[in-house]
């Protein structure tokens, strides 16, 4: 007994130095340890580590110290898998912080290639016409930085790259200025590096024109912002095929092709396309998407042949004609076909309307199919978030099979109870059913008064359900609001900038969007946000899509209820939590949260909200919120 106690012992000191030898920091802040911990042991038992923290926690540090701790010993590969592009700054400056302690951990940036071309024109192009471009370059031998890279010794390369590196722009930017390609630098020193820095993409895209070369049983994947990890790969897997390409199709036929059967079988399939597009939308009037009959589609490319052989007599003529990267819309029908071919079990087909049209989108409804088989066969794999929806989800939506570890730190656990208030106000909601142009009114008059009464000189965060009810709102603010609405074009260094000339601005975001997901507001130490206001519940907008989602956790789960709430419920409780979220980026931040519908009453969102936050103060006047909120 005595010699097993020591054994243990000794065991412990081993992966603590271990991991300790790959902390960034020279002391664990609350939670890191636990959190390294927990990581470290369900890689070395071969379990999937969920872990759920608030930002500021310092979750990506701990999970690259017992990731980095565990690949010593099993010589394994860390892939370190973001969202978007935008989310890699955290793992290089807790990358580069080690390698300031003297640790050798060199790692590798992949970002999509047109952001990592070197040649400036060629980075302008869409992203179709870019890859033909690159591969044109390529195969004549015409880039000087493709060939660099394949002849360069990247060892050396890479240790100086790495250390003239702050973030992602700085790394493209220094392999450009060595001429090299950074993408194919990057793809090809991957083989030899520690960690690889990567967006879901290049792990979870199935028919993908960009891919990296990786052992997965060999490696151990951390997964950044899991929550959206579902979603993710169910875009990432889907294709459309939008009645503008159409449109574009048609005409390119008629101007370009001469042969009159042929121009005449390819406009009858195009022609067939758009009709029946036409006629389907216009049951798109008070819905977003659609379920179609697989059948229904099909039958339009009975003849697809002629598409075919349009589509290469198209860019013969335009080659003929000088263009040297010709591109022609029947590309997107040609890869549309191929995805109604190549994939059968686990996809849909539905008709979408959004701001870009009418669109067929064959969509992955069942997400489980491509990322079971990886996640139950990779080396390890790490699903870490700041809001990580409920165990039974994670694990039915990817089709996990594998043992299961957790560890959360709840919201009170972080941030002190003095430092927040929480109001609901009930004198409005965005409730589909009661939306009209006097609530949209209400909303709009209560928001102004909450920024004409709040005295901090901080910014407000205010987060509404979609676009539609934004604008909606946004046209009855009074004047003398100065405000920031989020648009398609919006980009959060274009609002951080405005603060720094106004720090008290009513910032209007859309939920999940890009002003919300993977964000700080703040400058330097100091935290932007004074108040989040969350305008409605942001539960996604019902659709046959959703109700497919929900058909197959039902019957994963053997349990309806739950089912629904895992599909429209937990979503709009993420999406909550993640707009509070950036309020509190430290334990010292402070702010007001108003969540700003009546149902936050009801029973169902009242239990878990109180039980999150730890208190819950409804208001039923909007002056005395206004009290309230005064100082």
């Amino acid at each position: 007994m005595v010699f097993k106690r020591v054994v243990t012992c000794i065991v412990e000191v081993g992966f603590e130095s271990l991991i300790r030898k790959y902390f960034p920091y020279g002391e664990f802040r609350r939670w890191q340890w636990e959190i390294a911990r927990t990581i470290y042991e369900a890689l070395s038992t071969g379990r999937v580590a969920l872990i759920e923290a608030p930002t500021g926690v310092g979750k990506t540090a701990s999970a690259l110290a017992a990731a980095l701790a565990y690949s010593e010993e099993s010589s394994s590969k860390v892939l370190f898998l973001i969202k978007t592009k935008n989310e890699a700054q955290a793992p290089i400056r807790e990358l580069s912080k080690l390698r300031e302690r003297g640790l050798d951990v060199d790692y590798v940036i992949i970002r999509n290639r047109p952001d990592m071309c070197c040649i400036a024109s060629s980075k302008k192009l869409p992203y179709e016409e870019f890859l033909e471009e690159c591969r044109l370059l390529r195969s004549r031998g015409e880039c000087e930085y493709y060939i660099n890279s394949r002849k360069a010794n990247l060892n050396n390369v890479m240790r100086i790259v790495l250390d003239n590196t702050g973030n992602a722009t700085s790394y493209t930017k220094t392999l450009c200025s060595m001429a090299l390609c950074p993408y194919e630098a990057s793809r090809e020193y991957l083989r030899n590096s520690r960690v690889g820095i990567m967006t879901y993409y290049y792990v979870f895209s199935m028919n993908k024109p960009e891919s990296v070369n990786v052992d997965l049983g060999n490696s151990v994947l951390i997964i950044d912002e899991a929550h959206n990890l579902p979603d993710s790969i169910s875009s990432l897997n889907s294709t459309s095929l939008s009645l503008i390409s159409i449109n574009a199709s048609i005409a390119e036929v008629k101007k370009f092709v001469d042969d009159d059967e042929l121009k005449a079988r390819t406009l009858r399939i195009l022609k067939g396309l758009q009709t029946y597009m036409t006629k389907v939308s216009e049951v798109l009037e008070s819905e977003t998407m659609v379920s179609l009959e697989l059948g229904d589609v099909l039958q339009f490319f009975e003849d697809f042949q002629a598409v075919v052989d349009s589509y290469y007599e198209i860019i013969r003529k335009k080659r003929m004609g000088g263009v040297t990267i010709p591109y022609t819309p029947l590309s997107r029908v040609m890869e549309f076909h191929r995805a109604l071919l190549s994939k059968v079990g686990g996809f849909g087909i539905f008709l979408v309307r959004d701001e870009q049209g009418v669109s067929l989108t064959y969509k992955c409804i069942d997400p489980s199919i491509i990322s079971g088989p990886i996640l139950n066969k990779v080396g390890g794999a790490v699903l870490m978030s700041g809001t990580l929806p409920p165990r039974d989800y994670i694990v039915s939506m990817l089709g996990i099979t594998r043992d299961v570890e957790e560890f959360r730190v709840g919201f009170r656990d972080y941030v002190s109870s003095e430092n927040y208030e929480i109001y609901v106000l009930d004198t409005v909601t965005t409730r589909y059913v009661e939306r009209d142009e006097e609530e949209f009114s209400n909303i709009a008059n209560a928001l102004a008064q909450v920024y004409m009464n709040y005295n901090l000189n901080k910014a407000i965060l205010a987060i509404f359900p979609s676009y539609a009810v934004l604008k909606s709102v946004r046209k009855y603010l009074p004047p003398g609001i100065n405000y920031v609405m989020e648009l398609g074009t919006t980009s959060i260094d274009e609002v951080l900038s405005k603060l720094r000339d106004s720090k008290k601005i009513l910032i209007m975001a859309v939920a999940g969007g890009k002003l919300v997901e993977g964000v700080e507001y703040r400058l330097g130490n100091e935290n932007l946000l004074g108040m989040v206001i969350i305008v409605g519940v942001p539960y996604p907008e019902p659709s046959d899509y959703l109700d497919s989602v929900m058909e197959i956790l039902a019957a994963r789960l053997n349990d309806r209820r739950m089912a629904w709430e895992l599909t429209y419920q937990w979503p709009a409780i993420v999406r909550i939590k993640q707009a509070v979220g950036r309020a509190f980026r430290s334990e010292s931040d402070r702010a007001i949260i108003i969540l700003m519908d009546r149902r936050f009453r009801d029973a169902r969102l009242y239990k878990i909200f109180n039980e999150y936050f730890g208190k819950y103060n409804i208001i039923s006047d909007l002056n005395s919120l206004i009290n309230r909120i005064r100082f």
